[in-house]
């Protein structure tokens, strides 16, 4: 892990610890551009993520120096952020684990999530995948419901990109065996559909659907309402972790008392 990393890496634990809060995708991406004392301008990661410069200027990056202001109670902008983060890093007092760890415990998945697209179109496939993967996501695609729910049962995605009409099993019949699988039904799913009545839309979300997005899609649409539910899925691993966390120390202090 480089230097950069280190940091951003600490920078989003003080925001977890402090804050209880986290970083959307964009903002981290601008935190680390800025760490790696790269040039770029807010006008060219807008243009490379896809977003407008106006809406990375006037409200991102904004938002994401005033959070940091916060947490590390100073005056952050980008061009002292690395300076502040370091030598905060080297004032920081080591973590001392008082007890054994007696099993490991699972942390949550990376920076950048696991998307499968499932259409029968590979137009449409090859297209959302260039796109997501342009932007660091990892990508899977299933040609239709069989497969798709095959790919899903040996590796689970954080969100899933579901078209409505397929042969044999449709999007709404693949969201629905999804969501009755208590191993599954977490996962976000977005239906992206030509159909734009309100009635689709409708069934949609009564089987589960988290998001919509109607074809033909638009870039920045795509991208925000992905980096939406991948915050939610990151979210809900982070209170799977958590809880990993409380039960490890439950046993901990039990074999503790045991001792006593």
């Amino acid at each position: 892990m480089s230097n950069s990393e280190e940091l951003l890496t600490f920078a989003e634990e003080l925001i977890r610890e402090k804050m209880d809060n986290y970083l959307s995708d964009l903002q981290r991406t601008v935190l680390l551009t800025t760490l790696q004392e790269n040039k770029k301008t807010y006008d060219q990661i807008a243009d490379e993520c896809g977003y407008s410069p106006k809406y990375l200027k006037q409200d991102v990056a904004p938002k994401l120096w005033q959070l940091l202001s916060e947490v590390l109670d100073k005056k952050i902008t980008k061009f002292n952020i690395k300076t502040i983060l370091e030598e905060q890093m080297r004032h920081q007092e080591p973590v001392v684990e008082m007890l054994p760890v007696s099993f490991a415990v699972s942390s949550p998945t990376s920076e950048k999530g696991n998307i499968l697209l499932v259409d029968d179109q590979p137009e449409n496939l090859k297209l959302l995948s260039d796109l997501l993967e342009e932007q660091g996501y990892e990508v899977q695609q299933a040609i239709n419901g069989l497969i798709a729910l095959k790919a899903i049962a040996v590796s689970s995605p954080d969100v899933i990109l579901l078209d409505i009409h397929m042969p044999e099993l449709d999007g709404y019949t693949v969201c629905q065996k999804l969501k009755a699988n208590p191993q599954t039904q977490d996962i976000p799913v977005i239906f992206v559909s030509a159909l734009d009545e309100a009635w689709d839309k409708v069934k949609a979300f009564s089987v589960g659907g988290s998001d919509y997005i109607t074809k033909p899609f638009k870039t920045v649409e795509v991208l925000a309402r992905v980096e939406n539910q991948l915050k939610v899925r990151h979210l809900q691993l982070q209170v799977k972790f958590l809880q990993q966390q409380l039960e490890q120390k439950n046993q901990q202090l039990q074999q503790l008392l045991q001792q006593l």
